[in-house]
């Protein structure tokens, strides 16, 4: 079976017909049809049968669309290397970052790329830790940004700035807090829900980590995937959660408190590349601007709760 042949046959296999086999793949249902049947002559069986108008596939076309599987995904990945490769007239940077970076930091480096270097394309990608070496090796994206050092033995990372982690938690509920017990009152929250995060947000083990520290008696029966979405429910009053320094220096200080939490390791956010292929010129002119921005930002006081 040639590459076209196990195109064409996965094709069929996850569609379910030739004919929509065909729309997935861009060529007509007669190629669909003949392709199949060249295949089953070379392998000397049959693939499929109808029953009733319904396309079937026997027991070795079963087989066989399980052990080929990985091989079509090995070449889809082939494929989107080879697209990737190409740079637009002017420069093409691609990025990739968290949730909390692209939300709460990325606009400003962005709209001062723009200004620098205003024929130089750009395109954002909003990953999760778990998607960026896959991005990265296929280069979709020529670097990356997320908190922690990455595993992945295939990729680079550098520290661009760290800082201390923050307790998010609705205004009045901190000045509450701090009525009750003016010398310690982070530990008020110990019966104040705890907003809980899914999935590989950095800010998940954190939590976990405080939670115990202060013996946390209640969770709130509602699980978000990206500190933004909980942030949403912290400024209803539902209770708190804990983020990065980034997205505590954006926070309205008139509905949310952020209360940093000197007790636990700072946070570092760090660049990825591939190790084989260093961001290019228009790349690295764009990591050295995000430094500054950083740099900027990071000398921007949050609104703590220690003022009070």
């Amino acid at each position: 079976m040639n590459l076209r042949q196990l195109e064409v046959f996965q094709a069929v296999m996850q569609t379910g017909n030739m004919s929509a086999a065909a729309r997935l793949i861009n060529i007509t249902p007669s190629a669909v049809s003949k392709t199949i049947a060249h295949a089953e002559l070379q392998l000397g069986y049959a693939l499929f049968s109808r029953a009733r108008g319904a396309l079937l596939p026997t027991p070795e076309a079963q087989a066989l669309f399980t052990a080929s599987s990985q091989i079509h995904s090995q070449l889809d990945e082939l494929r989107r290397t080879a697209h990737n490769l190409r740079q637009p007239e002017g420069g093409l940077v691609r990025l990739a970052a968290i949730p909390s970076v692209t939300h709460e930091f990325l606009p400003a480096v962005l709209e001062r790329h723009a200004q620098q270097s205003p024929r130089v394309r750009v395109e954002v990608r909003t990953l999760h830790q778990d998607q960026m070496a896959q991005a990265l090796l296929t280069r979709s994206v020529d670097f990356a940004l997320g908190f922690y050092d990455h595993p992945h033995p295939q990729l680079e990372s550098s520290i661009l700035v760290s800082g201390p982690l923050f307790i998010a938690v609705a205004r009045d509920i901190w000045l509450r807090a701090v009525r009750l017990n003016r010398s310690d009152p982070i530990t008020f929250l110990a019966n104040t829900p705890m907003i809980q995060l899914l999935g590989d947000e950095p800010m998940r083990q954190p939590m976990a980590e405080l939670a115990q520290t202060l013996g946390v008696h209640t969770e709130l029966g509602i699980q978000m995937q990206t500190s933004q979405l909980a942030l949403a429910l912290v400024k209803r009053g539902m209770g708190w959660t804990v983020i990065d320094f980034l997205t505590a220096r954006n926070l309205d200080p008139t509905a949310i408190t952020a209360v940093p939490l000197r007790d636990l390791p700072p946070m570092a956010l760090h660049a990825y590349h591939a190790a084989n292929r260093p961001p290019d010129r228009h790349a690295a002119r764009m990591l050295a601007l995000l430094s500054n921005v950083l740099m900027q930002t990071m000398a921007r006081t949050p609104s703590e709760a220690a003022t009070l």
